[in-house]
């Protein structure tokens, strides 16, 4: 079984986040040793510079909520979303519902986003998150060239006490 923390990058970083650390390791270590293309990260700063982990100083406390209940395969509701987004209440309710399923309620979940917006349409790194016999499963590619099992009380307890810290800082 695989192991799963959340570290806090260093105070003070403009680009401050919560890293994901699996089995001791940064994702982003395994994508350089599995895929082609995330070899030569480090030739390329900017690729590396422009994405920080999803649970971000970027995003609110409501929206970080909204990405924990993805990581949790709980759906978020159309009622929630427009409580945590505002803007959303004037959009027709198919479009809300889009936009859930892009962003929220989709088995892949967006673990690297964008680091000036947040946006999962810029660089970000997605995984897909699935629960099979009482693990979450963490799967990159079709292939699961690169996959992370995850024991459920485990992992669930991870994102619960992020959670509660987020609620103590607010």
């Amino acid at each position: 079984m695989d192991t799963l923390r959340l570290v806090k990058t260093l105070e003070g970083d403009p680009r401050e986040y919560f890293e994901f650390i699996v089995n001791d390791r940064s994702p982003l270590q395994y994508f350089r040793e599995v895929y082609e293309y995330w070899k030569d990260i480090d030739a390329n700063p900017v690729l590396d510079k422009s994405m920080i982990g999803v649970l971000n100083s970027v995003h609110s406390l409501e929206v970080q909520t909204l990405q924990i209940k993805s990581f949790l395969r709980e759906r978020v509701t159309v009622a929630e979303c427009q409580h945590t987004l505002p803007h959303t209440s004037s959009w027709p309710l198919a479009d809300i519902e889009a936009f859930l399923e892009d962003d929220f309620n989709n088995e892949e979940v967006m673990i690297y986003c964008c680091s000036m917006c947040g946006d999962r349409h810029c660089p970000g790194i997605a995984v897909r998150v699935t629960i099979e016999d009482q693990c979450y499963v963490w799967s990159f590619d079709e292939d699961n060239r690169l996959q992370f099992r995850f024991d459920q009380q485990q992992y669930r307890q991870v994102f619960n006490t992020h959670l509660q810290e987020l609620n103590k800082s607010c």
